[in-house]
């Protein structure tokens, strides 16, 4: 038992070994420091030789209460006593100043006999009190706790085990070796991270889960079965149910990749390991030693400020962390690259402006060595730029159905290089956009241009996996319809349809956008005359 003396709020322990208990989910919550308390027969023994008679009287009325497992004792107050022993069981285990005292630790269903003397400031004992006879109870409303495990690593424990229904806390009990089974205090998670045992020592854990009801009554379920290990501090854990030994080492990074490699930078890319905290990057410069070059807990990493035209090579190790201690595993394949300076597209030059028809415009500009195509954006009356086309090609038009009539616009292009990965995919390099033209389309001439059918109109899209589903307003008049249809890097595709409706496949791209836009004919003497194209569509790959 130990003892609780009210009137300083205060409890008096021992501890055991300065055993520890730590709160925590794996490695993911914040650890909370419980203190181990044993519970032991424990009071400040004030132990007094003098021969005289005591001058305080007897003690009367002593009375004990329960509530959870705590035993209160009260009785009167002596005349002139300086305090009071208290004793269970014939043994004084303590004492207190006032006329009160709270006790814990005791066993369930027990009887225990408690009797309580005054003393005096000479710590003269008077009269014995009455012995007082009590057999505890505890209200167990709650589910016992299951499927607890044990594990250490060294020499810390750690607890898990299945939440209870409507418990609110659980208590740790530690069956300490040659002393006994100990209560060492609460936590609030199903599970707690223990330090503090001697190495070589066999120990057992229980949890019992307890709550609080609203009159403050404290409600407990049964202890769970007794789970037992022995402290090693050489081995890295033991998973005391199974008798295994887990290892917290990570494995060996597999598959390690090297892509989007320029002049100074490059993607490194590897699948993930399993109960990894993180990855370590290490590289090595001109067939040099290796470096730490970082850290990341992602499955990817760049490196910046590369030299270019430079031979590098790169390594990668997974690590774990776990109570403190880093476990890295082994390290994976080393992939080798070298920087490209050539991996960069130059500036477009010489662009040319020509309007022509009132409002088509003709684009054409050198050539950039190496450049998969070329990007053309225009501003429109001072507008933002957007990306109007793409082409292969060092000249393109710019048609009636992208430019309005008189308006003013500007135009600057620019080129880019594909870059491909082994498996096929690719990613882009961009060159600096061209100097900037201005021009002006012309107005609009009502007996000249005027089209044989209506614009299109209504256009709307519908992406569904890698299917675009296109509609739009009919046209009155028109045979039918042409789509031009843009796909990124390729350039444009023109489709047809002969109803207000087209479906698409080969949406493939989920990073840039693929675009569409729409206009009517009809056949005139045989010849097929057009309608203005719709506003243009955006979309991509959902």
């Amino acid at each position: 038992m130990i003892l609780t003396q009210y009137s300083y709020k205060l409890t008096i322990y021992i501890m055991h070994d300065k055993i520890l208990a730590e709160r925590g989910v794996g490695m993911n919550c914040k650890k909370q420091i419980v203190t181990i308390m044993t519970l032991v027969f424990l009071l400040l023994l004030m132990m007094s030789t003098t021969i005289f008679a005591a001058s305080v009287g007897r003690v009367y009325n002593l009375n004990a209460t329960m509530n959870g497992d705590q035993i209160k004792l009260t009785w009167t107050s002596v005349a002139g006593a300086a305090g009071y022993n208290v004793y269970v069981n014939d043994i004084r285990i303590g004492s207190v100043r006032r006329n009160e005292a709270a006790l814990i630790g005791f066993s369930n269903n027990t009887t225990y006999r408690f009797k309580v003397a005054a003393y005096d400031s000479q710590k003269r004992e008077g009269t014995m009190s009455a012995e007082k006879r009590f057999t505890t109870t505890t209200n167990q409303t709650l589910s016992q706790v299951k499927n607890v495990t044990v594990t250490q690593v060294n020499g810390y424990v750690t607890l898990n085990w299945s939440s209870v229904s409507n418990a609110s806390r659980y208590q740790i009990f530690v069956d300490v070796p040659n002393f006994g089974e100990l209560n060492i205090g609460e936590v609030t998670t199903t599970n707690a991270i223990l330090k503090g045992f001697e190495d070589g020592y066999r120990y057992g854990f229980s949890i019992r889960a307890c709550r609080t009801s609203s009159t403050g009554t404290i409600n407990y379920g049964a202890k769970s079965t007794m789970k037992y290990c022995t402290i090693d501090y050489d081995k890295d854990d033991t998973d005391y149910n199974t008798g295994t030994e887990v290892n917290y080492t990570p494995a060996q990074v597999k598959n390690v990749s090297v892509t989007n490699i320029t002049e100074n930078s490059a993607y490194v890319t590897w699948p993930s390991v399993s109960n990894a905290t993180g990855y370590k990057i290490y590289v090595s410069k001109n067939g040099g030693a290796f470096t730490y070059w970082g850290s990341t807990t992602a499955r990817n990493y760049t490196l910046n400020n590369l030299v270019s035209d430079t031979n590098y090579r790169v390594k990668i190790a997974a690590y774990r962390n776990v109570n403190g201690t880093t476990y890295t595993g082994s390290y994976s394949t080393v992939k080798s690259f070298r920087t490209d300076e050539d991996n960069k597209v130059d500036t477009v030059t010489h662009l040319n402006v020509t309007v022509k028809n009132r409002n088509e415009a003709y684009l054409s500009w050198w050539p950039v060595d190496n450049a998969t195509g070329y990007e053309v954006y225009i501003s429109k009356s001072g507008s933002p730029y957007e990306r109007i086309t793409w082409t292969t090609d060092t000249t393109t038009i710019l048609t009636s159905e992208m430019l309005d009539y008189a308006t003013s616009y500007n135009v600057k292009v620019r080129a880019y290089k594909n870059v491909y990965y082994s498996n096929g995919n690719y990613y882009s390099i961009r060159g600096n956009f061209s100097s900037v033209k201005y021009f002006r389309t012309q107005q609009y001439n009502i007996t000249q241009d005027s089209p044989y059918v209506s614009k299109v109109t209504g256009v709307t899209e519908y992406v569904k996996g890698t299917t675009v589903y296109l509609n739009w307003n009919r046209v009155s008049g028109a045979d039918g319809y042409e789509i031009d249809f843009s796909v990124p890097g390729i350039g444009n595709v023109t489709l047809y349809a002969d109803t207000n409706s087209r479906e698409v496949g080969g949406v493939t791209g989920k990073d840039y956008d693929y675009t569409a836009r729409i206009r009517a004919y009809k056949y005139i003497n045989g010849v097929k005359q057009y309608g203005l194209y719709s506003d243009i569509v955006k979309f991509r790959e959902n």
